[in-house]
């Protein structure tokens, strides 16, 4: 069993039943991953010296499991019904990432506007706010990071530098962002401007906060967006995105559940259909060497009984032949009182050697251990298969035409293979 495939209830009861090495041992891997595996999970491991209080009969007390963060999330849904979170007094302590929003939050400049300050910062909110409202906005960073964090979910520093943090639990994020709208000065609201006018030029910042949260950073889905205002006072926002912000990971990490179940189940799927594809391709390559062999055979025992016809067309080509050059001896003989000229003499040499080239016991055929039947059954399934003298075609017997394959498009050809010459090796190459 892996080590990825215990429950957090059985990860727990192995950790504290025997030592890290021996453990380690059992799942091949090291105690580091083991540790690490143990953390993701928040899962207590035994302290240092516990194994050696266990050795000299001892009984230490063993941390209990914790509840899972997941269970800590559903538990704090159900606490933020109707519920407003308050904000830190200002002399109040802030938390770490809250001081550096708001050290970075003063020491930025204003924008080209001269309203807000627009902060990018890669270790704190995204920030379109007033001077007037940093302070406001640091306590609800604040407050929100005071809920989130207990339940594993922290603010992390961005990859980009142009972008703000986001919060982050495992793999996925929500991206975060403050903002202060700029509304019409009450003055010039019924005033009509120019096309040419600034569009912000008789605006203010409102005074009341819109927060944001994005689950991609760019473009408008999966966006969220809650705005204060007297009706709605920022304690009330605060509550209402904290709730959110833990059903949010609440149902993605119900989501990561059903998606690994559906993972595992696909696995099991597909290692049958690598089985069932692997059994029927054993049968195929079976049943296609069962028919390769048994072609084999065929083919061998055609092959002998074509050496045997040729052999017996050249040894009749042989006979043909020999008696021609023995009757125009005889007739020469006659002709000419019973002496040759050296001219014929010479022509009877080397028609005799030709003769002799036809003659297929010039290769020692018949060899009937080489030459004769066989029986298949004795022939090995996939070889060796019994040789073959394979002689070439005689003149004098018919040729048949290959078959004749039809292309279509570019694969057509108009190519004819050579014509095989009729006569054998040992006739075109007499001195082999």
């Amino acid at each position: 069993m892996k080590l990825d495939d215990l429950s957090r209830e059985e990860l727990y009861k192995k950790v504290w039943s025997k030592p890290g090495i021996k453990l380690s041992k059992e799942f091949g891997i090291s105690d580091v991953a083991i540790a690490k595996r143990c953390r993701k999970l928040n899962i207590p491991r035994p302290p240092r010296g516990y194994w050696a209080k266990i050795e000299a009969g001892q009984r230490p007390k063993r941390s209990l499991l914790p509840p899972a963060s997941e269970q800590v999330l559903v538990k704090k849904v159900r606490e933020f019904k109707d519920q407003s979170l308050i904000l830190p007094e200002e002399s109040a302590p802030l938390h770490a990432l809250a001081e550096e929003f708001l050290k970075a939050a003063k020491s930025a400049s204003l924008s080209y506007d001269k309203k807000r300050i627009h902060l990018r910062e890669r270790s704190v909110p995204e920030a379109d706010i007033s001077k007037g409202m940093v302070l406001r906005a640091v306590q609800a960073f604040h407050v929100l990071l005071q809920v989130v964090e207990p339940l594993g979910i922290h603010f992390r520093r961005s990859q980009s530098s142009y972008d703000g943090g986001h919060f982050r639990k495992g793999n996925d994020r929500l991206h975060f962002k403050i903002e202060e709208v700029l509304v019409a000065k009450p003055e010039t609201s019924g005033r009509r401007r120019t096309y040419y006018g600034n569009s912000q030029e008789n605006t203010v910042p409102c005074g009341f906060l819109t927060l944001t949260l994005k689950t991609e950073r760019y473009g408008s889905s999966g966006t969220r967006t809650w705005e204060e205002n007297e009706k709605n006072p920022l304690e009330k926002v605060l509550a209402e995105m904290a709730k959110f912000i833990c059903n949010h990971y609440m149902e993605a990490q119900k989501r990561r559940e059903a998606e690994a179940i559906e993972r595992a189940a696909q696995r099991v799927e597909s290692e049958r259909r690598h089985q069932e594809y692997l059994r029927a391709e054993a049968i195929r390559r079976s049943k296609e060497a069962e028919e390769k062999h048994a072609k084999a055979l065929e083919l061998a025992t055609q092959q002998r009984r074509d050496d045997l016809v040729k052999a017996a067309e050249w040894w009749r080509l042989h006979q043909s032949v020999a008696g021609f050059i023995a009757e125009c001896e005889q007739r020469w003989v006659a002709v000419q009182g019973g002496k040759l000229t050296d001219e014929q003499k010479d022509w009877m040499t080397w028609a005799r050697a030709e003769a002799g080239a036809l003659s297929p016991f010039e290769i020692g055929y018949p060899d009937p251990l080489a030459d004769g039947g066989f029986d298949p059954t004795a022939v090995a399934f996939g070889g060796p298969y019994p040789a073959t003298r394979k002689f070439p075609h005689p003149p004098t017997m018919p040729q048949i035409p290959a078959p004749v394959v039809i292309k279509s498009g570019y694969e057509s050809s108009s190519y004819q293979p050579p014509p095989q010459n009729p006569y054998p090796f040992w006739l075109r190459h007499p001195r082999h």
